[in-house]
């Protein structure tokens, strides 16, 4: 006998959800976010979110008289269904006269891979990358610089964002270790902003910056100080459930909205906790196409209790990782300017300490791992055989919990 459990997999593909094998003699757990299954928003809901923003005039009202119009959104490392939200922002430009050829999607890449027609077509649906123009952005070129935020973050934008009339912003809210939520002016700050900026945004902890998960902190004010300077005149926010479909979005001022999207994020992603487990499986959905984007299986751990694992525990890290180890040119590539093993890090040495660490993809070497781990952490490519190894080291009697995405927090 087996216990079978499903999670969501592999984002942007099919199939959506993984069946995970376990021993019946396990106790097995799964810790669920509070708003996991939804209820999901109806297109009509979308359409009266963006129709009644927060604190702002309505969009069509914003966007009269307008020459220039750029609707910036989230890349493929976020599951943001742009494509259910993007079609009523065009209604709205459309109702005061906004021409198709006045307006530019903006993929918000930071130092991320680019976007391809493929990509795009899921973000956005087929019908709006036929008919309008898209760019990814570029942390290297395309950049106006316009100085320094008051705790010194030099301000590289890219022009196109920049030099546009109206600017909009279509981003998902989910926990974030330095902006303690994304969404509102991080798809700004990183999302279209120049190298330089990126680094002095990711480094901003060792400087002594506020960082945090779930609440508001010193990096999400520089970020929101720069959003001021470089304009960001209507921000869509969205509250994903579990599988990556919209649960709630707020509209409007971004600082307003966003703080209301993070106050419902707050509650949907709250996780009760089973405690003293022997090992807990992290699932990195819907952070898991890349594995360099696997360092946020340790967000969960950062807000959990102490108590959750016991201190010589197994910490499983489980992701498709379908695109081998991904690209991130500040964080990722070999020489880039904060590459950094993830076993030399204050997070491997405040969070692992004595556990082992054991990672699960099917689509990923050791020489892949081993590029953003150290050598202790062991790679399974087999489900059955990490199962088994598990069962070995506990003799057949052990208490796991499985956290299904990584969009989750701790009560």
């Amino acid at each position: 006998m087996t216990n079978i459990i499903k999670i969501p997999w592999a984002a942007w593909r099919e199939p959506t959800y993984k069946e995970l094998t376990f021993p019946d003699a396990w106790e097995v757990n799964v810790c669920r976010m509070n708003k996991w299954d939804g209820p999901v928003l109806s297109d009509e809901e979308i359409k009266n979110s963006i129709l009644n923003p927060i604190s702002k005039a309505k969009l069509s009202e914003l966007a009269k008289g307008k020459e220039k119009i750029v609707i910036v959104v989230d890349d493929m490392t976020r599951t943001t269904p742009v494509s259910r939200i993007i079609p009523f922002v065009m209604d709205e430009l459309e109702k005061v006269g906004i021409e198709r050829n006045q307006i530019t999607i903006l993929l918000a890449l930071g130092a991320h891979k680019p976007m391809s027609r493929t990509d795009c077509v899921l973000k956005l649906g087929k019908e709006i990358v036929n008919n309008y123009r898209i760019e990814n952005h570029h942390p290297y070129e395309n950049l106006t610089n316009l100085g320094e935020s008051s705790i010194g973050t030099p301000i590289d934008i890219n022009t196109t964002y920049y030099n546009a009339d109206l600017k909009i912003s279509i981003g998902g809210v989910i926990p974030h270790p330095l902006a303690g939520f994304g969404g509102g002016a991080k798809i700004v700050l990183p999302g279209v902003c120049g190298i330089r900026t990126l680094e002095a945004n990711h480094s901003a902890a060792m400087r002594g910056i506020g960082a945090g998960i779930g609440r508001m902190t010193g990096v999400r004010e520089d970020i929101e100080e720069i959003a001021d300077k470089v304009g960001l005149d209507f921000s869509i926010n969205v509250i994903l459930t579990e599988e990556g479909d919209i649960s709630a979005i707020t509209c409007g001022d971004f600082r307003k909205s966003h703080r209301k999207a993070m106050e419902l994020g707050s509650e949907a992603y709250k996780t009760e906790v089973t405690l003293n487990n022997n090992v807990c499986f992290f699932n990195l959905f819907p952070e898991d196409s890349e594995l360099n984007q696997t360092s946020k299986g340790f967000n969960f751990l950062m807000t959990a209790p102490n108590k959750m694992l016991e201190r010589r525990g197994h910490i499983v890290l489980m992701s498709a990782s379908y695109e081998g180890r991904g690209y991130h040119s500040l964080i990722a590539e070999t020489g880039a300017r904060l590459y950094e093993n993830m076993g030399k890090s204050v997070i491997w040495r405040a969070f692992v300490k004595r556990r082992e660490v054991i990672f699960y993809s099917p689509n990923i070497n050791e020489y892949d791992l081993h590029h953003f781990f150290p050598k202790s952490v062991k790679l399974f490519n087999d489900w059955k055989e990490l199962i088994n190894e598990l069962d070995k080291v506990y003799e057949g009697q052990l208490k796991a919990a499985i956290f299904p995405c990584s969009i989750q927090l701790a009560k």
